[in-house]
């Protein structure tokens, strides 16, 4: 019996053992296992910004990534995303980001977030044209790299800096620095970090050579991004896994590298087209047609120059309406402008004259309701533009009529009709352009004495006292008067910082930076002075308002649509 007992009991003990060392281990969830990470918002900022702010701010919140990351993640897709770029949002989030502990250069980690930032700005001022900043922040961003063992990388931060120095003319010393760092990234040619940064400033200098209509010299430099790759792609192997800003994944390197290619096929294609070599720019345009990036919207809508260059307006005109159901409702947007410009070009390239006007007619107009956006004179390039185009067309219609009359009349009495029919059309035109003056006279008065609205969102009292008493010190003492006023002026007098005196404009004024309120100001005070002040002359009241008479004419005109002249002709 107890040898019974003792022989259950091994057995037992055995059972026990066994299923012990059969069961599997439970796997433990981890938290990169969840959608919510840094890297899938990188992956698809591209192609869905929306998706991607709401992955990061999720990661946010299960803990998959820490504030700093998020932060230069969201400043990564306001930046960066082809889809509705937000780049003041970004911009701001990277100063935050460069005031805070995690971006100042004590250790390798805090200096490489300071890199990543830098590397955002530098990018997002040189694309706003803001050339000052963006070389303040490329050489600092040159220097970081260096100083940390990313030559690679600096090589790549000081073609940027070649693209701006040509922006701001001069030419010769970009493209010099453009040379120089294409140079010495080819110097190692197995390396993929290397290889990536040659990429990258070669498509710098094909956008400068396009900027300069050197476009034969586009030519060479595209095929070698398509011969490069080529090799990367047939001896993968053999490259260094090194690259600092991708994955090192070869489905992601496939994609990178495909990705370049179909771009350089596109810049091929455009040279092509500019050259006037119709053949050769159609060819390339197939392949990048048939690419992943000629098939999204991104990679058509970038393309879509070489479409009008080549007279492929149904693929130009499909693109655009693309756009326009992205856009919705919101159509009071640069990118709208372009739709309706592009319609006017294709009815006019097919005789519609009449249909090209009318839509000429409404980019004129929402052009006037963007000029209040813009900040660096870009109303004043579309006006002009648009007043190119009108004379063009004039110029083609008054052929057409004087080809129809030169059959059925004789030359005497064409030439008396002709003087009447002027006589009629001027003295028509002069009496149109004057009721139209009068009613923009009486609808700047009607602006002029609105009181503004208060703020949506309440600002605080000490707020409201601080925008009252420099409103009030900016009106009573005239200091718009003084041409020579800056911000600094009215931040050392109220020993404010910028942001803060932007907070304040922005709260209870209807302008968006320092200069364009006090040109308000100017504004205003000059339609006073216009409408009360008969003797005093234009210029005198540009000087007493604190412009120079040209600057006068220009800014008055974008504002109210008439000259200074003719406001007070009419008021």
């Amino acid at each position: 019996m107890k040898k019974s007992l003792v022989y259950i009991g091994i057995l037992a003990a055995l059972a026990v053992a066994c299923s012990k060392g059969a069961k599997q281990p439970a796997y433990v969830v981890q938290p990169s296992d969840s959608v919510y990470t840094a890297q899938n918002a990188l992956s698809v900022y591209a192609k869905d910004p929306a998706r991607a702010l709401v992955i990061i701010d999720s990661a946010l919140i299960v803990g998959n990534t820490s504030q700093f990351e998020a932060d230069y993640v969201k400043a990564t897709i306001y930046g960066r995303s082809p889809i509705d770029p937000q780049k003041d949002k970004a911009l701001r989030l990277c100063l935050e980001l460069l005031q805070s502990d995690s971006t100042q250069a004590v250790d390798a980690t805090r200096a490489k977030h300071r890199m990543d930032v830098l590397d955002i700005m530098a990018g997002i001022y040189r694309v706003n044209n803001d050339d000052e900043n963006g070389l303040k922040y490329a050489i600092e961003l040159v220097d970081l790299y260096r100083a940390w063992g990313y030559e690679a990388n600096a090589l790549r931060a000081e073609a940027e800096m070649g693209v701006m120095l040509t922006s701001i003319g001069r030419e010769e010393e970009g493209l010099k620095k453009i040379d120089t760092a294409l140079e010495g990234l080819s110097k190692d040619a197995l390396s993929m970090d290397c290889l990536d940064g040659w990429i990258v400033s070669a498509k710098r200098k094909i956008k400068v050579l396009f900027d300069l209509h050197r476009q034969e010299e586009v030519l060479p430099l595209a095929q070698q991004i398509i011969d490069k790759l080529d090799h990367f792609q047939s001896h993968y192997e053999d490259y260094e896994q090194d690259c600092t800003r991708l994955r090192s994944d070869y489905g992601i390197h496939m994609r990178w590298s495909q990705f370049y290619q179909s771009q350089a096929h596109g810049f091929l294609g455009a040279a092509y087209a500019m050259m006037g070599k119709l053949k050769e720019a159609r060819k390339e345009m197939a392949i990048y047609e048939d690419s992943d990036l000629g098939r999204s919207f991104s990679g058509r809508r970038t393309i879509s120059p070489t479409w009008k260059l080549l007279g492929e307006w149904d693929k130009l005109l499909d693109i655009d309406a693309q756009m326009e159901s992205r856009m919705g409702a919101d159509t009071i947007n640069a990118d709208y402008a372009v739709v309706l410009r592009d319609r006017s070009d294709a009815a006019n390239a097919h005789g519609r004259y009449q249909e090209a006007l009318a839509w000429l007619g409404r980019y004129v107009s929402l052009q006037e309701k963007l000029v209040l956006q813009q900040q660096k004179g870009q109303a004043h390039d579309y006006a002009a533009k648009y007043h190119a185009k009108e004379q063009e067309m004039d110029i083609q219609m008054a052929r057409e009529e004087a080809r129809m009359k030169n059959k059925i009349i004789i030359a005497i009495f064409v030439l008396f009709v002709l003087t009447a029919v002027a006589l009629v059309y001027f003295a028509w035109q002069r009496k149109i352009i004057s009721k139209k003056n009068k009613a923009l006279v009486r609808l700047i008065n009607d602006k002029t004495h609105v009181s503004r609205e208060a703020p949506q969102t309440q600002p605080s009292d000490q707020m409201r006292e601080l925008f009252q008493a420099i409103d009030s010190a900016i009106r009573s003492e005239k200091l718009y008067a003084n041409a020579s006023l800056q911000r600094q002026d009215i931040l050392d007098r109220f020993n404010l910082r910028r942001q803060a005196l932007n907070e304040v404009i922005a709260a209870f004024t209807d302008e968006d930076s320092f200069p364009s309120y006090i040109n308000n100001i100017r504004l205003d005070e000059a339609v006073r002075l216009l409408r009360e002040e008969r003797n005093l002359t234009i210029t005198a009241i540009a000087d007493a308002v604190g412009f120079s008479p040209a600057n006068f004419r220009i800014a008055f005109k974008q504002r109210f649509a008439i000259t200074p002249a003719e406001y007070r002709n009419n008021a």
